[in-house]
């Protein structure tokens, strides 16, 4: 298991490597994309929660960008399942681009959906179509619960999201989202993804996820590049945790999403080699199912109580 926790200092990003594997240690890649041609971007999901699930449709630009790609309207969506189900997603009126269930739909452990996307991306006449399968793991993380701890690493606080868990039987890779007082940060570059490499099918007590800055130090902050799209954590904080068990091509997409750039958006643009993709039909992007479990606790200072 590698962890890869960052927290930010003036001038500089200083990484926190707990390296228990060398195989998978990672380096950031910068790679040189003016001036590509723009292909299409879909970037969607299934989980086995009854929400709208949605797919995203745009446009890749010269950089891996934040939120800068243009969005594609007008496209036919589909996802149909093994089973033979057929669902048809609506453009979102308020978001071009996004394209979502019409309905609440909870996907199901162990199944297999099929995404397509057909638009006349290239604005020839023809429309053109791309496809993507992902299916959804049979067996599901169930977490117990988590904390929220206070600890001091060298001069500096932070709270540490820990968890308690059952790991699963086999080889697995794991994505980690979270919610601090109802605002989830959604953006790729804000997921926890590791390996089962130091704890396989054993119990997961209180192994922490993350550090997060403690808002009582944020002036400290302020000089860095990157302050603004910091997580502080404030004591009474409501934090929620969810993790989902994922496969090696969405874990493999998403740790090259983040050495990218550590983008702040899902969708990414350029037509990066470096980036892995599931999307058929000249796309990039990703297509996942994952079910997803959580958790959640307050931010505690053990020195208040």
């Amino acid at each position: 298991m590698t962890y890869r926790i960052l927290y930010y200092t003036k001038g500089l990003i200083l990484a926190l490597l707990l390296v228990l594997n060398l195989s998978s240690c990672t380096e950031d890649i910068t790679l040189d994309t003016d001036n590509t041609t723009p292909v299409i971007v879909i970037y969607g999901t299934i989980t086995d929660e009854p929400v709208y699930q949605e797919v995203h449709v745009s446009a890749s630009t010269g950089y891996f960008e934040t939120n800068k790609n243009p969005k594609i309207s007008g496209a036919t969506v589909t996802i149909t399942t093994g089973s033979g189900d057929v669902y048809t997603l609506k453009e979102v009126s308020s978001a071009p681009g996004t394209y979502r269930t019409e309905t609440p739909l909870a996907g199901k452990l162990g199944e297999t959906y099929h995404l397509k996307v057909v638009v006349d991306f290239n604005n020839d006449g023809v429309p053109d179509t791309y496809e993507a399968t992902a299916a959804m793991k049979k067996d599901k993380i169930a977490m117990d619960s988590i904390n929220v701890t206070r600890e001091q690493i060298t001069n500096r606080n932070f709270y540490s999201f820990n968890i308690y868990a059952q790991e699963l039987e086999g080889k697995n890779y794991y994505m980690c989202r979270y919610e601090v007082n109802d605002s989830l940060y959604s953006q790729i570059s804000k997921y926890i993804i590791f390996d089962d490499l130091s704890f396989d099918n054993q119990y997961i007590k209180g192994t922490s996820i993350g550090y997060f800055p403690d808002n009582v130090d944020r002036s400290k902050y302020k000089d860095d590049d990157e302050y603004q799209s910091m997580v502080f954590i404030a004591e009474g904080d409501r934090v929620k945790v969810k993790i989902s068990n994922i496969d090696k091509k969405y874990y493999d997409f998403l740790l090259q999403c983040q050495n990218e750039r550590n983008g702040e958006d899902p969708f990414f643009g350029g037509p990066l080699s470096n980036i892995s993709t599931n999307i058929t039909g000249g796309g990039i992007g990703f297509f996942a199912a994952y079910s997803v479990s959580e958790a959640g606790s307050v931010a505690v200072n053990a020195k208040n109580k």
